[in-house]
């Protein structure tokens, strides 16, 4: 004979076992949506990928009046005497990848063109190709893909 001391009303029903089943997978569900929602609002660039710094070389590397396409940062470094620009490489029309030409970009998609320098030549874009922050870090052209500025508004 077995000497248990539980009644009846110390024991958990079906019932209320699922339904803490059911909280605690709810409990989890909103702890798991709440914690990569919190990590997604964050996100986290690394050197070398696109929303990031690019380190494309050292200065004396590049030839005055070069043109250097980076694909993985989709942007052409331009060198202008002693300045340098990263002109992103997307029309601003809408959003097709520009491709270089002997001198100037154009974009595949509908025509629009652009100088050297990103100044809009022909439309239908209705502005300059938008510039990536550079700077020149210990004697390396760094560019910063998370910084972009708007080219000018033109008519043209």
């Amino acid at each position: 004979m077995s000497t248990e001391s539980t009644s009846v009303q110390d024991r958990v029903t079906r019932r209320e076992f699922l339904h803490y089943v059911w909280l605690s997978s709810i409990g989890a569900f909103v702890a798991g949506s709440g914690g990569a929602t919190v990590a997604f609002s964050f996100p986290r660039f690394e050197s070398g990928e696109f929303g990031g710094k690019f380190v494309v070389g050292k200065v004396e590397d590049f030839a005055d009046g070069s043109v250097t396409q980076v694909r993985e940062g989709k942007f052409f470094l331009v060198r202008q005497g002693d300045e340098f620009k990263a002109l992103y490489q997307v029309c601003t029309h809408l959003g097709c990848l520009v491709r270089q030409q002997e001198s100037d970009f154009s974009c595949p998609c509908h025509g629009s063109k652009f100088a050297e320098d990103g100044t809009l030549v022909a439309s239908p874009a209705p502005r300059d190709l938008d510039q990536l922050a550079v700077e020149i870090v210990d004697g390396e052209v760094v560019v910063d893909t998370g910084k972009r500025t708007k080219g000018q508004s033109r008519s043209v």
